[in-house]
């Protein structure tokens, strides 16, 4: 609950500093404040602490964890975007936005009531239009803005309408008692059970960026401020793709002959098309956009082969995906030029910008010994396990294309004849951060199981 609260308290302290004329102490108290969120994660988890809130929320290992991975992600977001709105005048009201967003993230790793899945969509998203949009003189930022608010409104009717029927179908908005209600049967609609799944499903894929419901993702995504769209990319999906598995996980357990073809399905689907389409992209952004629907099909296919170890695998995939986009978005951001073209040379104008990019994009393409490796493996592994030989060989040849595309940079960083041969500066701060988030990327590759011993045991 404190995690709950403190989160909620930055998000009040921030949207009342201009007032109290605390603007200048917003970022190192945010920043203070996520530390001490990540201490209570830590202390909560080796407790082994199992809190249950007014059978709404229930933080035991796995929200923590996930809540952990949200902290951690935000304060090298806040630290990579601390000079952007340093020219506006509301600047408390957009950190107030990205922290009560994250408070919707928390909702989505640790609800157990169906109204706590609806109230962390919402609180999630609506600040996210916002955010899309904050680029007030750029009509592609308004494009996004309205783009992503009018689709995002029809999601969150699927997940009101379906949520109306699984009560209607079971009298409960308890996760536990629907699942299990799936199975006894007694007093049960299946019918409107299923349909309200279905709908919930089918919101939900809107959220995470599910092939077919993908195709906002590429132009709010370009469109957006960049700094928005790593937000985006990284916290938003933690959120969506958390909430995904915590209701799905437990339907699978209690149901899965009904849903398990129709996940695998949309899983495949958006492996394949994620990383086809991202082939052809020479906008980094867009290519980045894509990228991002591949790896969310490669989560959900985590969340449909389920086994004991499923929490981890989808905890650690999430883990070195965000992190490594982060990574490979802060360096567009010191670029400013979206264009492939732009990394031409990268190595000569910033080494350490060039390095932190190579170690992003080598985890995303699933090479070792980057996290990106057993991320993918892990996965894998578990869909071999489950005796879905060809789905796993499917998802293999879509990540070899995924190698094809983030290699293209690769190889222009390094060989590239650069456009612009003036020096990139960096702050302090950002020198730090980079590093900082190149040395997780490498530690979490090489020392998997020691994250599963420290965070999971």
């Amino acid at each position: 609950m404190k995690e709950l609260l403190l989160l909620s308290g930055l998000g009040i302290f921030a949207l009342l500093a201009e007032m109290i004329n605390a603007r200048k102490i917003i970022f190192p108290a945010v920043i203070a404040g996520l530390c001490l969120n990540i201490f209570f994660c830590l202390n909560d988890i080796m407790a082994g602490n199992n809190e249950n809130i007014f059978n709404m929320l229930l933080l035991d290992k796995i929200p923590l964890v996930f809540t952990l991975l949200l902290s951690v992600l935000a304060i090298f977001w806040f630290v990579m975007a601390k000079n952007y709105f340093k020219d506006e005048t509301n600047l408390s009201d957009h950190f107030a936005l990205v922290l009560f967003s994250m408070v919707g993230v928390f909702l989505l790793t640790s609800y157990t009531h169906m109204s706590m899945l609806f109230l962390g969509v919402e609180i999630l998203s609506i600040p996210v239009y916002v955010l899309a949009g904050s680029d007030k003189r750029n009509t592609y930022s308004n494009e996004a803005a309205f783009k992503y608010f009018l689709l995002g409104a029809f999601a969150s009717g699927f997940l009101l309408l379906g949520i109306t029927f699984v009560y209607g179908g079971t009298g409960s908005f308890n996760t536990l008692q629907i699942a299990s209600s799936s199975v006894l049967g007694a007093g049960v609609s299946k019918q409107l059970l299923t349909i309200g799944l279905l709908l919930i499903l089918f919101a939900m894929a809107f959220k995470v960026s599910a092939v077919p419901f993908h195709f906002w993702t590429p132009d709010v995504y370009t469109g957006a401020p960049t700094v928005v769209t790593a937000y985006m990319s990284t916290i938003v999906k933690l959120g969506a793709l958390a909430g995904f598995y915590r209701l799905f996980s437990i339907v699978l357990v209690f149901d899965a002959t009904t849903f398990t073809t129709t996940l695998i399905i949309i899983s495949v689907l958006t492996i394949v098309v994620g990383n086809v389409i991202a082939a052809s992209q020479s906008n980094t952004k867009r290519l980045l956009a894509f990228s991002s629907i591949g790896h969310a099909g490669f989560v959900l296919l985590a969340n449909t082969m389920l086994s004991p170890s499923t929490p981890y695998v989808v905890w650690y995939y999430l883990t070195a995906y965000t992190l490594s986009s982060m990574a490979a978005f802060w360096v567009l951001i010191k670029l400013d030029n979206h264009d492939i073209s732009a990394f031409n040379g990268l190595v000569k104008r910033n080494p350490l910008l060039a390095g932190t990019m190579t170690i992003a994009l080598l985890s995303m393409a699933g090479i070792p010994p980057m996290a990106g490796f057993f991320a993918k493996y892990f996965v894998l592994l578990n869909t071999i396990q489950n005796k879905s030989v060809l789905i796993a060989v499917i998802a293999i040849l879509a990540s070899l294309i995924g190698v094809y595309y983030y290699f293209k940079i690769i190889i222009a960083i390094f060989s590239g004849k650069e456009i612009n041969s003036a020096k990139i500066e960096l702050s302090w701060l950002d020198k730090i951060g980079l590093v900082l988030i190149s040395i997780l990327i490498i530690l979490l590759g090489v020392l998997p199981d020691a994250c599963y011993n420290l965070l999971f045991r």
